[in-house]
Formats: structure tokens, C-alpha cells, sequence
């Protein structure tokens, strides 16, 4: 990354330390009258604090100083020198919205000195020569969007209304990142001063919608239809082999169909399974053919009611000539 260049601050404070001393005199002034002598004391401390940091090239640590004692007392030339240290630390986006915040400074209500003067003056210059360096960032997304995305810069989210526009950026690394729900799309960009760089981020198609669940109810029914119908297959399969058995003994016993008065049991007997084996099939085919489509495409479950837990549960029951359902309250 290439360092932020320091022509914004070509007036150093080691060139002009004996001259240091005599600019906190900006703080008797600007003082009003509800800020004590303990205050303008503190002030004047952090800010020559502040100075030395920055002489050190701890620019970090002078940023605090200068911020804490701007906050006691406020002053442009304490802005200034804030503003200075963000240029030093490379946060030139920042640094030129400081400097806007001292040439603003409202005076009226102290006593205006050379200094506060050349402060807002050099805070003036600084920010238009530094405003030409900032890079600059296009981010662009596309793709289908859903229901909405989010847009962030290093973590941070920005207004989605800076998409497809020029947005001033820090020079350095930095990663820009389009969520959509769970989907995440990253990009690392590396900018220097004065460069433009466009970013396009890219969405994925959307996610197949999960098909709607069914509705437990009819899917309840669905599978007592089926165990009655299994049911009534097995009933008419067992009373059709006995009906079929019964049949082939009568025709040995009644010739041409017509039976003895001690063989009448026997083809009541034989009528009985008849009715069993179609009463069987019936069933059978009904229950079949009501669970089995219900089943696969029965009424699907409204989403509000599938938040909630059932409160009965069902289990089909089968078995030889049986058939059910067994429930839970």
C-alpha cells in the first residue's frame, strides 16, 4: 500500500515547536465562562501532550490527546491538529471531514484570535489539496436479490444507495461483501490515492423454494385410509381362499348346485365367506383409494399452524384382518 502522501501537512510541528506554546493561548479565549481554570488546565495539557506524540510519530496516541482535549475545550486548532494525525494514519476520508468540521467551527461567542484564524485558514487549504488524493469505490451487485440484500465495506454496513456510485474510500486493503439471507458474495479490492475502482458482486440464482409440508390432519387420514384398505385387501384375500376351498367341497357334496338339508350349514357357511371376500375387496379398494392420493398429493399445511406443536399424535396399526389407528392425548 503506498503511504498516504504528507504534503497536506508540509508545516510540521517540529518546525514550529517554539511557536507550540504560544498557540494554547487558543484556550483562554475560547473558554467560556462555565468551564473552570481545572478544565482549561486539562485541555492545554492533553493538547501538549498531543504535539509530542505526534513529533514521535505515535499519530494514534496524539489523535486521542488532541480528540480528549477538543472535547474540554473546543478549538480549531485542536481539530487541526486531530485532523493531521487521521492524514498520518491514512484515514484521509475521515481527515477531510475533520477539516470541514474546523473551517465550520462557530466563533461568534469567542474571542477570535490569529491563531483560531489561521487554523480554520490551513484547515481550508489542507482539505481541498488532500480531496483530489481520496480513492474512490464503485460497487455494483447483480443477480436475482430476493427479498432484499445487505451491503457492507470492511464489516460495515453502507446505505444500498451508494450502489452503482462513487464512494470515497481510504487507500489500503479493504473487502466488500452482498448478503442475500444466508448467501454471502466477497471481494478484496487494494486501492492507492487517486485511484478509481469499480467492484461487481455477483448473486447466485435463488434457492428452489422446500416444497409445503402436509397437512398432519389429512395426512392422518391418508394413512387410516390405507390401513383400512390393507386391511380389507388381507380380509378378502384370507376369505376369498376359505370361500374358494368351500366352494370346491360343496360342488362334491351338492351336485348340480342343489344341496341336502345336512349340507345347508356348509353353504351358508360358504355364503357368508362370499359376502366377507366382497365386503373385503370393497373396503380395501375404497381405503386405498382415498389414503393413497391424499397421501401423495393431499392439502398442504398452513405455515402459521405448522409453528405449533401437535398435541395428538396418530400411528396406523396393521395386522391379519385388522386395522387402525393408535393415538397419543
Amino acid at each position: 500500500m503506498n503511504r498516504p502522501p504528507s504534503k497536506p501537512t508540509r508545516a510540521p510541528f517540529r518546525t514550529c515547536l517554539p511557536l507550540a506554546f504560544a498557540a494554547l493561548t487558543w484556550l483562554a479565549p475560547a473558554v467560556s465562562s462555565g468551564q473552570d481554570f481545572a478544565t482549561r488546565s486539562a485541555a492545554r495539557k492533553l493538547g501538549e501532550e498531543g504535539i509530542a506524540l505526534f513529533d514521535k510519530g505515535q499519530y494514534a496516541e496524539a489523535l486521542e490527546k488532541f480528540n480528549l482535549a477538543d472535547q474540554l475545550v473546543p478549538a480549531p486548532t485542536l481539530g487541526l491538529r486531530a485532523a493531521r494525525s487521521l492524514v498520518k494514519l491514512g484515514r484521509l476520508v475521515e481527515a477531510t471531514e475533520r477539516y470541514l468540521a474546523v473551517t465550520r467551527m462557530d466563533l461568534s461567542r469567542t474571542q477570535v484570535t490569529p491563531a483560531f484564524r489561521k487554523a480554520q485558514a490551513d484547515a481550508l487549504k489542507e482539505r481541498e489539496e488532500l480531496l483530489p488524493l481520496l480513492p474512490s469505490l464503485t460497487i455494483e451487485v447483480t443477480g436475482p436479490l430476493g427479498d432484499g440484500i445487505t451491503l457492507l465495506v470492511d464489516g460495515t454496513q453502507i446505505p444500498l444507495a451508494l450502489l452503482g456510485q462513487k464512494r470515497p474510500i481510504d487507500p489500503g486493503p479493504h473487502e466488500v461483501e452482498v448478503r442475500r439471507g444466508e448467501t454471502k458474495v466477497k471481494k478484496k479490492v487494494d486501492l492507492v490515492v487517486k485511484q478509481t475502482e469499480k467492484v461487481v458482486l455477483v448473486l447466485p440464482p435463488l434457492p428452489k423454494p422446500k416444497p409445503p409440508e402436509p397437512d398432519p390432519f389429512w395426512r392422518t387420514i391418508a394413512w387410516v385410509g390405507i390401513g383400512v384398505g390393507a386391511g380389507g385387501m388381507v380380509a378378502f384375500g384370507v376369505t376369498g381362499g376359505l370361500a374358494l376351498s368351500k366352494e370346491q367341497e360343496l360342488e362334491s357334496k351338492c351336485p348340480n348346485r342343489t344341496c341336502q338339508p345336512q349340507f345347508h350349514a356348509d353353504a351358508d357357511f360358504f355364503d357368508a365367506l362370499r359376502y366377507a371376500t366382497t365386503a373385503g375387496l370393497v373396503v380395501g379398494v375404497v381405503g386405498l383409494g382415498v389414503g393413497v392420493p391424499l397421501l401423495l398429493a393431499g392439502p398442504t399445511q398452513d405455515p402459521k399452524k405448522a409453528e405449533k406443536k401437535a398435541e395428538i399424535t396418530w400411528t396406523p396399526v396393521l395386522g391379519l384382518g385388522t386395522a387402525g389407528v393408535r393415538g397419543t392425548f
